[in-house]
């Protein structure tokens, strides 16, 4: 694995109309992979609505890919439920960086991109990569997969902990 060239936050916002797996409800949680990197958040305990608001950090290396998010439901005596999953390119994000560096943009609120719901992305509605104060932000909903219903929200920042332009 190569030298780490920015720090990935991803804020595990909420879910919305998850899928029930246990008897009237499920106890969700996600499972987060980016490369060889796997996080996740905490169990919500019966609830198909839940709101973590948790921060998860990722590093990036030169080789961006993807992250990949599966949603379980959690069970004491049973392998858990899959609740669904998702995905989001990484690649847009750093490209907005970069684009950020050549503008020298560092203060107030830019939109450096726009990211549109289309067959190789999970996204439910329209999504802006935004320079917030020097920082890379995009808030996203991402549709489940593989299930009935189920949305997630995300919220990515992109920091660079490196001088320089981020490679890759």
């Amino acid at each position: 694995m190569s030298n780490p060239t920015a720090i990935l936050k991803v804020v595990a916002v909420q879910g919305k109309r998850l899928v029930i797996r246990d008897f009237k409800t499920s106890d969700p949680y996600i499972k987060f992979k980016l490369g060889d990197q796997i996080a996740k958040t905490k169990v919500i305990n019966s609830c198909l609505n839940p709101v973590w608001n948790e921060e998860l950090t990722f590093s990036l290396t030169d080789s961006v890919g993807t992250l990949y998010l599966e949603v379980f439901d959690k069970d004491r005596f049973k392998a858990d439920d899959k609740m669904g999953c998702a995905h989001v390119n990484i690649q847009p994000l750093v490209s907005a960086a970069r684009l950020k560096q050549i503008l020298k943009v560092s203060s107030g609120e830019t939109t450096l991109r726009k990211m549109i719901p289309d067959s190789d992305n999970c996204l439910v509605r329209e999504s802006c990569i935004n320079c917030v104060n020097g920082e890379i932000v995009q808030e996203l909903w991402l549709r489940l997969s593989g299930v009935e219903s189920g949305e997630i929200e995300l919220k990515l920042k992109l920091e660079n902990p490196y001088p320089g332009p981020l490679s890759g």
